[in-house]
């Protein structure tokens, strides 16, 4: 209920009260037909009595309202306390009236500094003037004014929101709001929808994006730039995603440096990323294809464990861009077919050096293999050309093992089976090398299944018997003999006697019977 309308009230309670007062009393009075003395003594009576009663009243009515106007005034003050915005009263002039401010809002002026100045004084003219603008015009239309600016606070750009009410004829309440994390999160999700996560370059939309305007430029050129990155399945099936992504914000970082603005660098896909250029001429292209040979040959002479490698091509003109782009692809992709193989050896020769350089714990375990399978190879008299690949084997059949996590392939200790699971994926990782390999594929296969028992209990394919490749079932000896003959992170090494009882031991299950007994005899001779 409105003030007013408990004015009404009380002033009808008091009206009625007097009227049926003045009736009552009058009626009275005439029938006890009193003398004149009597009746004005009992007026006096009956006119405190009035006054009395009507003061009691007028307290029940006036106290309830009040505790009413209370508690509704401290409903209304715990919910502005609760709103996490500042309230400002201002005049239409710009004077600051009144204030809430809530505990945690951080204001560019404490309210108290600034109440009874104008807002001319507290905040810079521009903004000032915007300010006015819209308490004017929520003044005069009745309507809420939005208004967002930003100021600096703490070295920091603060971004807030004001709202102006009408507030009477000549006064607004301005809701003042920091909206600084929610603009931060708005910047955070325009940046994703432009840029890719990965490389943080600009991603392929926003790529098209900037084409399409540049088709609109009727006359000027433009030139576009593709750069793949060789390998990187290879990398990716193999060493993990993670190495991949490495080398991928490495490829970004290095063509990013060597372009500026107005170009921009995008990643248009897994492995490829692609360059405008504006205002281009032949030069100016072939300056940037070799300035990105160089960042690469540089980034490789100090990382050596993962070289990279980029095929690029171009093209430059005024024409339709699809046309454009599809020249700078071609271009690319004729690159990349005259070194595709040369890149991938590379890679393969950065694994088997960090292979070699892993090897420091087996003392040289490849090389001791390639004696010992070229005596036995000899002994059961095999041709010059399985020798030779047997060799390579011996050396390559670890290889897989670029993909094995240090903490898992040095481990002093026995390996748990999510650890177990982990190792054996070497064997396919070892085929999937050799084959992107010219000179390691006649030994792919045999790298696949160099870990399967004769019993058919090996992995990962789970053969048997002859089914094993006759290289595979002699390195399966050699391994095993000299695994057992030299020490091993979890365990010291055997006497010659003691492997070669381990070897008989195992004849028939791990190992090939009639080949076990051919190598001990070697061994013993």
């Amino acid at each position: 209920m409105t003030s007013k309308n408990y004015a009404i009230k009380i002033s009808l309670v008091y009206f009625a009260f007097g009227v049926i007062w003045i009736f009552l009393s009058d009626t009275i009075v005439g029938l006890l037909s009193l003398n004149r003395d009597i009746i004005i003594l009992f007026s006096v009576i009956k006119g405190w009595i009035f006054v009395s009663l009507s003061a009691f009243l007028i307290y029940i009515i006036a106290n309830r309202y009040i505790q009413k106007l209370a508690h509704t005034n401290q409903v209304q003050q715990e919910i502005l306390q609760s709103i996490p915005d500042l309230i400002l009263r201002i005049d239409c002039h710009g004077k600051f009236l009144d204030y809430n401010k809530p505990a945690n809002f951080d204001s560019y002026v404490p309210p108290n500094q600034f109440l009874g100045e104008n807002i001319m004084d507290v905040f810079s003219r521009e903004l000032a003037q915007q300010a006015l603008g819209h308490i004017k015009q929520a003044i005069s239309s009745g309507n809420i004014q939005l208004m967002e600016y930003q100021l600096p606070q703490n070295n920091q750009v603060h971004y807030f929101e004001a709202r102006f009410v009408k507030n009477g004829d000549f006064e607004v309440m301005a809701i003042v709001r920091d909206i600084t994390y929610k603009k931060q999160i708005e910047q955070r999700l325009e940046l994703l929808s432009i840029k890719d996560p990965l490389t943080e370059v600009y991603n392929r939309t926003y790529f098209e994006e900037q084409i399409l305007k540049s088709g609109r430029q009727n006359g000027k050129n433009v030139g576009i730039l593709i750069c793949d990155v060789d390998g990187l399945k290879l990398i990716n099936d193999t060493l993990g995603h993670f190495s991949g992504d490495e080398l991928l914000k490495a490829a970004a970082k290095i063509l990013s440096s060597c372009i500026s603005s107005p170009d921009i660098i995008a990643r248009i896909g897994g492995d490829e990323f692609a360059i405008l250029v504006s205002n281009p001429e032949t030069k100016k292209m072939d300056e940037l294809s070799k300035a990105i040979k160089m960042s690469i040959e540089k980034y490789n002479d100090t990382n050596h464990s993962l070289p990279l490698s980029l095929s690029s091509g171009w093209a430059i003109g005024f024409e339709d861009i699809n046309s454009l782009f599809k020249e700078a692809d071609n271009n690319m992709y004729r690159e990349k077919m005259h070194k595709g193989l040369s890149a991938r050896s590379a890679i393969v020769h950065a694994m088997m050096q960090a292979l070699e350089a892993r090897d420091y714990i087996t003392e040289g375990h490849a090389e001791r293999l390639e004696g010992i399978v070229a005596n036995f190879a000899q002994k059961i008299q095999l041709s010059a050309p399985m020798l030779a690949d047997l060799k390579l084997l011996a050396k390559f059949h670890d290889i897989g093992k670029v993909g094995i996590p240090d903490s898992i392939l040095f481990k002093p200790g026995k390996l748990t089976s999510d650890e177990i699971s982990v190792m054996r994926r070497h064997c396919d990782i070892g085929f999937r090398i050799a084959k992107s390999v010219p000179d390691l594929v006649p030994i792919a296969d045999w790298i696949l299944k160099h870990q399967e028992w004769w019993n058919g209990e090996g992995y990962p394919l789970n053969l048997a018997g002859e089914e094993i490749p006759l290289a595979c079932r002699i390195l399966a000896l050699a391994d095993a003999f000299d695994a057992m003959t030299n020490d091993r992170p979890y365990r010291k090494a055997l006497s010659y006697q003691e492997a070669i009882d381990e070897i008989r031991k195992c004849a028939g299950t791990q190992f090939d019977p009639i080949l076990a007994e051919t190598f001990i005899a070697m061994l013993t001779n």
